[in-house]
Parts: structure tokens; C-alpha cells; sequence
């Protein structure tokens, strides 16, 4: 989930016939789109793709405009030179690794298309979020490069940057939508999908929506947000959920605690520094945070989100939606890649520094019943492997859950399940076990490989067997709202009694992917009666 540079071979718009496998001679892909903004010039790339890079969709978030609803472009300096990725958003070196995108900027609102051909064929549409705790990453990671989906699926691929941390995610009552405005970047990306995308090669009637991690928390919450609605007709949210919806007193909280980090008393003088001193100031909070995931997203403002996802999901908000969802079966062990002290703590000490999560557990029990049960069904393991199997559950899958049931009694045939369990080499980590942990999945659902993950995925080549399983359920259900397809087991549809969940897996020689009723269901009763909606549990000021 790291960002290179990607080359690519600039072809010009007129380029005349080109020779198919066969022999035959069919028409080059157009690699030029004309919209109502101006004209934009693409670059054919391998598989022969068309993308196009670097899109202005907003204004400059920046002077007046900063921590504000966004605004969209009315024109472009036409014709654009769509070759290279804009700027992702500003944001800090990751903790973890110590990487940062080179080029980054306040300045961001572009977005992607990579397209078989900007013509007249229209379509269907998948629209990426990223993901990166609200904090990091942006669209040049080659992990998320949509040529292989476009070019496998005949799809049209976009990816758009969206502002992070506090420059997205800054509640202040002064400004209305200040604590959802990487959220409204999302919507306005939406946006521009339905009133351009069909310019190259797309319908604006047949958007997917998918995103991983803080994407998908991110599409979850579009579902709810009322101004979004009919800009996308299916979700594909992975490894994310509507758990982490803050409620406003929790993100003025953060907020305050952004003015004391950068040595201001209020939202103007914010407005004056420059965006390496808010950096840094996000960087003073972030040190002191435990988990600094949980200090941004989605804010349950009464304006833009009137109450939590979850919630207006159940009552029918996303009514027409087919859902997709999931989680890997490691999802926490991610973070032991980046702290090694991690690996082997018990749960009730985890638990004294994320109340949120000892917030979680139903009423009446404690945290050793939770020990007690997991230890139950995996006898004589280390500490560690309680904590990440319990924090994978509260965090990633039963919110995922609580998803699934709130919109399978309207899209009853239309919502599924998955569990991703195969397990990368991780040779960055020699000493962690990291299981198939958060993000394991990218790659092949992608279909991009190992290079933009080599620290996890390693050198060796990628299960192709498994790649291209789970690259045509995720473009079966962009196509049809259902991931069924002939090189995979029957997936039926989640519901109350079976439960079904297709386990994607692999061994080296082919696909093991099988669907599981109801996996590990004493797990997932033990927590019945939490909702994971933001409400409970939730995150407190008392917490930062």
C-alpha cells in the first residue's frame, strides 16, 4: 500500500489501426476525452488501458477554503495533460515505515480514469476510495492501479484523492461540514463520475463504489449521506465498516487538541499557518495517540450525516444498493508489522489504552470472558494471538456484520460475505506471524501483483489462480450486483440462518476458496446486542 511512480508509454490520440491477438484489425483505443470542462489527453499504458491522470475536480481546498465543503471546478486549462498523478493530500510520514509520498499537497482534489477506450460504449463504472486511517496514502500506489480491472473486466477504473487527517476531518462548529469535508471530496469526485465519466467510456447509471479500510468505513458512509444519494448503485466495502462514526463532542475534541498542538486559540488563526506547521502539528497529536485511526472520520454532525450510518441504512437509506463486504481473517495483525511490541500483548492491557474497544464488550461480561472464549477455541497460544483475534472481531468484522444485517432486509438476494485467509510471506517481518492481516487482499482483487507491496507480498509471483478469482467476483458484481461467476463455488446470499461466507484461499498450486456457514459463530454471538454503530461503542473525549 505504498506509492512508485508508474511509467507509461504516451500514445497520441490519433493513432491509427491496431492488430488484435488474432490477426485481425480493430480500432485503437481513443485515448482523448472531451467534456464540458475541456478537453483531456490520456496515455495508453499496458494491457492496453487508456488512463488518465491527475483529473481536476475541485478547486484548491486552500486559503478561505481550507477545512470547507469543497468546490467543484468549472473548467480545466484545456487541453489537460492527463499523464501523471496529481499531488496526494498532505499528510504525515507514516509512523510505521517512515514513508511519505514525495509529491504531496494541500492542493489535491484530482482524480483517475483508466478506461479500454474514452468512446462512446458505455460502461460499467467502479469507483475507488482509498483507504489509510483517514491519515495516509493516496491514488499513485501502484497496489491500486485500476488497469487491470478495467482491461480483465471491460470496466471504466476511477480513483480519486481526498483530504486527510486533519485537513478532511477538522469538526469546527464555525464551519459547517468541516468534519466531513474529506467525505464531501468523495461526493463531489461522485459528482463529477455522473456528469463526465460517460465521455470516457462510461455510464454514469452503473457506478460501484468500493474502498478498503477507510474506504470502505468511507463508502458505508456515503450510503447514509443523504446528498449522495443516486450517485452509486453498488457497494463493495472492504475491511470497513460504520463502527468508527464519531459523534461530535469526541471530534470537537480532536479538534481542540489540533489548535493546542499547532499554538493557536481558534479556527482563524489555523486558517494562517502554513501546511507543514499543521503537519507537524498533526504529528504532536499523533505521537501521543495509541491508535491514531481512531481520531478521524465520519462525524455524526446532524448536517451532513444526520445520524449514524448504520442507522440510516437499516431504515432503508441505501434501499436499491447491493452490498458486498468483508473482512481478512487477521485484520489486526497488520499493525505489528509497524510495532513490533504488538505482537504479544494481552488483551486487557491493550484494552487500558483503547477504551473503545473494553467499550464493546456486552453488558454483563468482562474482558476475561472474552479471553476465556477465544483462549477456549484456540488452546495453549500466546496472549498476542487472543488479543488480534478479538481485536479483529471488534474493530473489523462485527461491524462488517452489523452492515450486513442492516441492509440485507432490503437487498435480501443482494448482499455477501467474504473472509479473505490467505496469509503473504510479510519478509519485511521475518520474526511476526502476520497472518492474513489487514490489506492482504488488495493485490488480488486488483489484480496488480506484488510490487506495490514487496515488504508483505514478497518477490515471488501472486496465486494467479486466486487473483483471478476474486478480479471477476468483484467485476461480476460491478456488472450484475452479484459476485457469482463460473470459476468460483456457488456464493449464496448472506442472511440469518446460514450466515454463508466464501473464504478465499489458496495453496501453491490452485484456488481453495470454499464457502463456511456461520464461521466461528460462539465468536460472533458472544457479541449480540452491540450494535458497532458509532454509538457503541464510541470513542470519548476523555480518551485523547
Amino acid at each position: 500500500m505504498r506509492a512508485s511512480t508508474l511509467m507509461f508509454v504516451s500514445l497520441v490520440a490519433s493513432t491509427a489501426t491496431a492488430c488484435s491477438s488474432d490477426g485481425a484489425s480493430s480500432t485503437a483505443p481513443v485515448t482523448t476525452a472531451e467534456t464540458t470542462l475541456g478537453m483531456a489527453n490520456g496515455v495508453l499504458i499496458d494491457e492496453g488501458v487508456v488512463a488518465f491522470l491527475g483529473l481536476p475536480f475541485g478547486e484548491a481546498p486552500v486559503g478561505d477554503l481550507r477545512f470547507k465543503p469543497p468546490v467543484a471546478v468549472d473548467a480545466w486549462d484545456s487541453p489537460v495533460d492527463a499523464s501523471e498523478f496529481g499531488p496526494a493530500c498532505a499528510q504525515p510520514s507514516d509512523a510505521g515505515t517512515g514513508n511519505v509520498y514525495d509529491n504531496q499537497s494541500e492542493d489535491c482534489l484530482t482524480l483517475n480514469v483508466w478506461t479500454p477506450s474514452a468512446d462512446d460504449k458505455k460502461r460499467p463504472v467502479m469507483v475507488w476510495v482509498h483507504g489509510g486511517g483517514w491519515i495516509y496514502e493516496g491514488t499513485e500506489d501502484p497496489l491500486y492501479s485500476g488497469e487491470h480491472l478495467a482491461a480483465r473486466g471491460d470496466v471504466v477504473v476511477v480513483s480519486m484523492e481526498y483530504r486527510l487527517g486533519i485537513f478532511g476531518f477538522s469538526h469546527f462548529d464555525e464551519i459547517p461540514g468541516s468534519g466531513n469535508a474529506g467525505l464531501l471530496d468523495q461526493k463531489l469526485a461522485l459528482e463529477w463520475v455522473r456528469d463526465h465519466i460517460e465521455a470516457f467510456g462510461g455510464d454514469p447509471d452503473d457506478v460501484t463504489l468500493f474502498g478498503e479500510s477507510a474506504g470502505g468505513m468511507s463508502a458505508t458512509a456515503l450510503m447514509a449521506m443523504p446528498d449522495a444519494k443516486g450517485l452509486f448503485h453498488k457497494v463493495i466495502a472492504q475491511s470497513g465498516a460504520g463502527s468508527t462514526a464519531r459523534e461530535t463532542a469526541y471530534a470537537k475534541a480532536v479538534s481542540d487538541d489540533l489548535l493546542a498542538a499547532a499554538g493557536v486559540t481558534d479556527v482563524n488563526e489555523l486558517l494562517d499557518l502554513t501546511t507543514e506547521e499543521l503537519v507537524a502539528a498533526q504529528d504532536l497529536m499523533l505521537e501521543v495517540a495509541f491508535l491514531g485511526d481512531l481520531l478521524f472520520g465520519t462525524v455524526v454532525d446532524g448536517d451532513v450525516f444526520p445520524e449514524p450510518p448504520i442507522h440510516a441504512i437499516a431504515k432503508g437509506a441505501a434501499s436499491d444498493i447491493p452490498l458486498l463486504t468483508g473482512t481478512t481473517r487477521d485484520e489486526t495483525r497488520l499493525w505489528i508489522f509497524y510495532v513490533d511490541l504488538l505482537a504479544n500483548l494481552p488483551l486487557d492491557a491493550v484494552m487500558a489504552f483503547i477504551p473503545y474497544g473494553e467499550r464493546a464488550i456486552p453488558e454483563g461480561k468482562t474482558v476475561q470472558d472474552v479471553i476465556d472464549l477465544y483462549e477456549a477455541n484456540r488452546p495453549g497460544v500466546e496472549p498476542g494471538v487472543i488479543t488480534h483475534a478479538a481485536g479483529s472481531d471488534i474493530f473489523f468484522r462485527l461491524p462488517a456484520i452489523r452492515l450486513l444485517e442492516a441492509q440485507r432486509t432490503h437487498q435480501p438476494n443482494n448482499t455477501f460475505f467474504y473472509r479473505f485467509d490467505w496469509p503473504p510471506p510479510a519478509p519485511a517481518s521475518p520474526d511476526n506471524d502476520l497472518g492474513a492481516m489487514h490489506g492482504a487482499e488488495l493485490a488480488f482483487m486488483f489484480g496488480s501483483g506484488n510490487e506495490g507491496w514487496l515488504d508483505i507480498y514478497g518477490p515471488d509471483p501472486l496465486p494467479q489462480a486466486l487473483t483471478q478469482q476474486m478480479m471477476d467476483a468483484w467485476l461480476a458484481f460491478a456488472k450484475t450486483g452479484n459476485p457469482n461467476h463460473s470459476n468460483m463455488p456457488s456464493w449464496p446470499a448472506y442472511d440469518a440462518s446460514t450466515r454463508a461466507t466464501m473464504v478465499f484461499d489458496s495453496t501453491e498450486a490452485a484456488a481453495i476458496s470454499e464457502i463456511a456457514d456461520d464461521p466461528a459463530s460462539d465468536e460472533r454471538t458472544f457479541w449480540d446486542g452491540v450494535p458497532f454503530d458509532g454509538v457503541t461503542p464510541t470513542s470519548k473525549p476523555e480518551d485523547l
